[in-house]
């Protein structure tokens, strides 16, 4: 009862509401607009069912018998039948409303995650729909309500009030789950809190993976699943003739839990060492965003000003755990202390603040000058976490003078950090002048020059003054914090860490972009148009591989209306993407490379990737684009539609992305002979492609080897034997189908029916079996070509009855049936144990299989 407070202070408010006009079952909106643009559930996905069978025979026009059809030749719904008794006393109040009260059942597979993933289906009473609206002609005030409730964790409610021209004001409630996972068997005490303990029965840092796996084997099930709740009101209300003011505040809580990837450390390559621990992390956030704004619309000038604020608290800003198995050196060597204790910074506090200001002149020829300006900057300033959680010492010693030990209270407090809090901050400007103008009906043309900048003023240097050292213990609670050369640690006075090369600063990344847009418009007969675009974007990123990267794109559209009563919209891009010379490895000043008193290796330092890589948003690219859209009239109330898209995009580089293809194909007929009927079917096609390519280095080289410093493609350290390329391709299908149809009397039903069926490939080839990493190489025919295909179908059939009981009761029969099933190689031998080794995970994946239904009956009461 308590998650439905807001639903009725929101209902109590109703009766000091100002009331206001509306249309018959309209979602009026303007430029002000709070919450979501759509409201609905599982249940009534448009949030508007019972209010929108079409009826009037009329359509939209009185002079014109039959269906209308927009200027591309989609056909324009039957409207419901319009109340004309509202009419006959403009004076009067006028309302009328719905209430739709009654019962789910929930059978089958509930539990099926992705059956329940965003509906929070359960058995018992639900709240379908509230809709009321009440209006006055005479003065244009009005009213509008709609609620739904089918459980604590899945409702919503907005109140609309205001009066037409004048003002209005908005106030809305909603709740959205989101299933992460219903197979989930988390071993860890506190899940949801931020302290994950071991069960009495495991010791921390001392268990055996056999006593882990019995532990995990009698872990209950739980579901992984946060609710988002959404919150708030906004008016708009005009000033005077031409200033209209607005403001809204809203709110989103997101609470519950989700899947942590936890550390992991050479688990993989080297059995009973390190480990991989995947936990549950909490979930406790809020953001508030509020909008300001003050517009003018005059004859000549219009101007408007926007503040926009956005402020994000995490409740919980850290993760504690603890580990049941203890940390242990590759080379055999174990620390000197037990360290199982962990913690990971979550997400920090912080503001957005962002003004816009935007000035439009009307010119001669039917021209418009545009000009914009805006400044934002977004600020952090947490409280910084001590690197690490151990208490007495961490660390190996191996024989002096190897003593790779450290003293836990000397890393484990606040002052160990060269500052308290972090001081993040980022700016950013923007300027933007626009000039239109159509000199005639056939001819237009168009400039645009866009200036952007975003600043990073974030500079920190991680060095502890209780030691002297530079960096920090990495991997806290993982075996990160043992391993001599992964620790993190920089120390110019000390032979053991003075050739360690570790991050020690942030990197700003920060960027300047201009772009310059050129388009014209030309009607060239009464049936075709074309558009004819041309853009050059300006980057020049700050702290990145290429200061300078530049993109031309060249885009033509053509509209067809001659070929018969159909329209054709078609359009191509070809874009070209290039840049200054690369440099592949641009981050040696905030590495401990640059401090003074850094000596390098007696065999150099080692290239940490080949100059070869190209990063996929630097490199050079060519893209093309294209999309046609066809729209067939079918006599006077059918339609034929069908979309084709696709972007290709190629990389020209050796290692890295190589390419990315994606086309799509929808195909769609509607057809509605009368207001009692309407059908509507529709087939979807898209595919996708990735690939890939990279290169592993010859890892006896380093520190071995001064080949170590070599980074060219084909060198010693980056041989082409070792090159390796990867592709990923999926498939989508879609198709279905709707049937709506109003038997007479009342009595109406509908049908729809959705398929779909994913499929995922990752397909892999190598230059040589060396190019297989490690001690994987023994097993290179088990290693193949590629995995298992995963896959993901699932059938969905919806059907509703609406039989009257009295002028004023109507019984409503809702049903819904689902049966998938799925398939993920990547949660293959997690059925009979979830560790393997020292690998622990917590979610088993989705339900192979599932069938699961909800039937309900509801009872629609008229206000």
């Amino acid at each position: 009862m308590q998650r439905m407070k807001p639903t009725v202070l929101a209902l109590a408010l109703l009766g000091t509401s100002i009331l206001a006009p509306s249309a018959n079952a309209a979602d009026g909106s303007a430029s002000m607009r709070v919450g979501d643009m759509q409201y609905g559930n599982g249940l009534d996905p448009s949030g508007w069912a019972p209010l929108l069978w079409p009826a009037d025979r009329n359509g939209f026009s009185w002079l014109h018998a039959g269906m209308l059809r927009t200027p591309s030749g989609m056909l324009y719904p039957y409207p419901p039948a319009r109340d004309d008794a509202a009419d006959a006393d403009s004076g009067a109040w006028h309302h009328w409303g719905v209430l739709q009260l009654g019962y789910l059942g929930v059978s089958g597979d509930k539990h099926a995650e992705f059956f329940r993933q965003y509906t929070d289906w359960r058995s018992g009473l639900v709240l379908g729909l509230l809709a009321l609206n009440v209006e006055q002609a005479s003065s244009g005030k009005y009213l509008e309500l709609r609620a739904s409730h089918l459980s604590p964790d899945d409702q919503y409610l907005r109140v609309r009030a205001g009066r037409a021209g004048h003002y209005k004001v908005e106030a809305f409630y909603r709740d959205m789950p989101h299933t992460v996972a219903t197979n989930a068997y988390p071993l860890w005490q506190g899940v949801g809190s931020t302290a994950l303990t071991l069960p009495t029965d495991l010791t921390p840092g001392g268990s055996s993976a056999a006593d882990v796996a019995a532990t995990a084997a009698a872990a209950p099930r739980r579901d992984i699943k946060l609710v988002r709740t959404r919150s708030g009101i906004g008016i708009e209300a005009g000033l005077s003739r031409h200033w209209i003011g607005y403001a809204n505040v809203t709110n989103e809580d997101r609470k519950g839990t989700r899947l942590w990837g936890g550390p992991m450390f050479f688990n993989y390559p080297f059995p009973a060492n390190g480990g991989a621990l995947e936990t549950v992390r909490p979930i406790d956030f809020r953001t508030t965003d509020i909008n300001l704004g003050l517009r003018n619309v005059g004859k000549t000038w219009r101007f408007n000003a926007v503040y926009t604020g956005s402020f994000f608290r995490n409740h919980k800003n850290h993760l504690d755990f603890q580990s049941p198995f203890a940390l242990w050196n590759v080379v055999g060597t174990p620390p000197v202390g037990n360290i199982y204790q962990g913690q990971f910074s979550l997400e920090p506090n912080n503001d957005y603040h962002n003004l816009r200001l935007e000035l439009s002149r009307s010119l001669q020829h039917n021209g418009e000058l545009s000009l914009a300006a805006a400044w934002g900057t977004m600020r952090q300033n947490d409280a910084l976490l001590a690197p690490v959680t151990c208490t007495g010492q961490g660390g190996i010693f191996i024989a002096p003078p190897a003593d790779f030990t450290f003293n836990c209270a000397d890393w484990n407090a606040p002052a160990a950090l060269s500052r308290r809090s972090a001081e993040a901050r980022i700016d950013t400007g923007l300027l933007n002048a626009k000039l239109s103008f159509r000199p005639s009906s056939r001819f237009g043309w168009h400039a645009n020059l866009r200036w952007y900048r975003e600043d990073n003023r974030t500079n920190y240097l991680a060095f502890n003054p209780l030691t002297g050292q530079y960096g920090y213990i990495s991997e806290n609670g993982a075996q990160g914090s043992v391993v001599p050369g992964e620790t993190g640690i920089f120390d110019p006075t000390n032979p053991l860490y003075r050739s360690y090369v570790a991050q020690v600063k942030n990197v700003p990344f920060a960027y300047d972009d201009t772009l310059f847009e050129l388009g014209a418009d030309w009607r060239v007969s009464d049936n075709n148009s074309l558009n004819l675009t041309y853009s050059f974007d300006h980057n020049q990123p700050k702290h990145r591989e290429r200061k300078r990267v530049d993109e031309q794109r060249l885009k033509l559209a053509w509209v067809n209306r001659a070929i018969g009563k159909a329209t054709l919209r078609t359009s191509i891009e070809r874009a070209h993407r290039s840049g200054d010379t690369y440099n592949y490895d641009p981050y040696e000043e905030f590495m401990s490379i640059a401090l003074p008193g850094f000596v390098p290796a007696a065999n150099g330092i080692a290239a940490f990737t080949t100059d070869a890589m190209r990063k996929y948003d630097l490199s050079d690219r060519d893209e093309t684009k294209y999309r046609a859209i066809l729209i067939y009239p079918v006599g006077d109330s059918a339609t034929v539609s069908a979309t084709a898209h696709g972007i290709h995009d190629d990389y020209r580089t050796d290692i890295g992305r190589q390419n990315t293809r994606n086309d799509g194909l929808t195909v769609q007929w509607d057809w509605q002979p009368a207001p009692e009927t309407n059908l509507g079917a529709w087939l979807g096609l898209e595919k996708s492609r990735l690939g890939i390519a990279n290169v592993g280095d010859v890892e006896a080289l380093v520190g071995n080897d001064p080949a170590q410093q070599d980074p060219s493609l084909g060198g010693p350290l980056y041989p082409l034997a070792n090159q390796w390329w990867e592709h990923l391709a999926d498939r989508d299908r879609n198709l279905g189908f709707t049937w709506n149809h109003d038997f007479g009397g009342g009595v109406r039903a509908n049908i729809g029916y959705t398929w779909t069926f994913t499929t995922s490939q990752v397909g892999y080839r190598y230059a040589s079996t060396t190019a297989i990493a490690g001690t994987q190489r023994q097993f290179a025919a088990q290693v193949g070509n590629g995995f298992p295909d995963n896959h993901y179908r699932v059938n969905t059939l919806d059907f509703g009855l609406d039989i009257p009981l009295s002028p004023r009761i109507g019984m409503h029969w809702f049903g819904r049936l689902q049966a998938g099933d799925f398939f993920d190689w990547h949660y293959l031998g997690l059925d009979d144990t979830p560790v393997i080794d020292h690998r622990i995970y917590t979610d088993r994946g989705p339900n192979g299989s599932w069938n699961a239904s909800v039937v309900g009956v509801l009872f629609n009461v008229k206000l």
